[in-house]
């Protein structure tokens, strides 16, 4: 190879190095940059309580559920407003009797709004206004409770609880699902998927520990007397 064509290939190799370079920086630019990234987190678990249905419906309807299973949640709960109330007694025949007997054939549907505090450092917000509405039927419960706004950076969050008469006591299911608006780097919106996605995790059987222990509190009483002053 004469000098001239050595000198040409080595230019030729110095460009296409430089052209590498360049091409690796702006990918880790791209990669690097800040994006808004709506990071979603959902879970569902399902476990059975060891108390009887017609108990546990009693427990959850008269006693202070909402404020034992948010509190035990890593929330405060501040308010709760009741917007509707209906109760159908049209399936049970004696619906005083059945009530102080814990066997009542009643429904109920009720609409409530609840205020929680929340302690989260992931979440830009102190605050977070929900609506919950509840169908306590004598053979089944949904209760479902969603955000009415976003919150700081959490745009949206829905629990669901159903529970259900089973063999050995009362089967009970509960889901989330949260979104949450982050502003990270483009290269870490995987690892902000991961992090909402283990909240929603932590959340929901941490909600179902709860529940347990809520049940099991009370599940020895013979009576459930209601919480005069209380939200439910």
């Amino acid at each position: 190879m004469n000098r001239k064509a050595w000198t040409t290939s080595r230019v030729g190799t110095l460009v296409a190095i430089v052209l590498l370079v360049v091409a690796a920086v702006a990918v880790a630019a791209w990669s690097l940059r800040p994006v808004s990234h709506l990071a979603i987190g959902a879970h569902q678990t399902r476990f059975v309580v060891p108390c009887d249905y017609d108990k546990f419906r009693q427990i959850m309807v008269r006693k202070n559920a909402t404020a034992a299973i948010v509190e035990r949640s890593g929330m405060e709960l501040i308010d709760v407003q009741i917007r509707d109330v209906q109760v159908d007694a049209s399936a049970d025949e004696r619906p005083l009797l059945n009530a102080i007997r814990g066997k009542s054939k009643m429904n109920l549907d009720a609409i409530r709004q609840i205020r929680v505090r929340l302690d989260d450092p992931a979440i830009d917000a102190d605050e977070l206004a929900l609506r919950q509405e509840a169908t306590i039927e004598a053979d089944s419960m949904n209760v479902v409770t969603k955000s009415i706004a976003a919150a700081g950076n959490l745009e949206s969050y829905q629990t669901t609880l159903e529970a259900r008469p089973s063999d050995d006591g009362t089967e009970v299911q509960v889901t989330v699902e949260m979104k949450v608006r982050v502003d990270v780097p483009k290269l870490f919106t995987n690892r902000a998927d991961i992090r909402v996605q283990e909240a929603a995790e932590n959340a929901i059987n941490e909600q179902a520990r709860s529940i347990e222990m809520f049940i099991a509190e009370h599940a020895d009483k013979r009576l459930i007397l209601p919480d005069l002053g209380g939200g439910n």
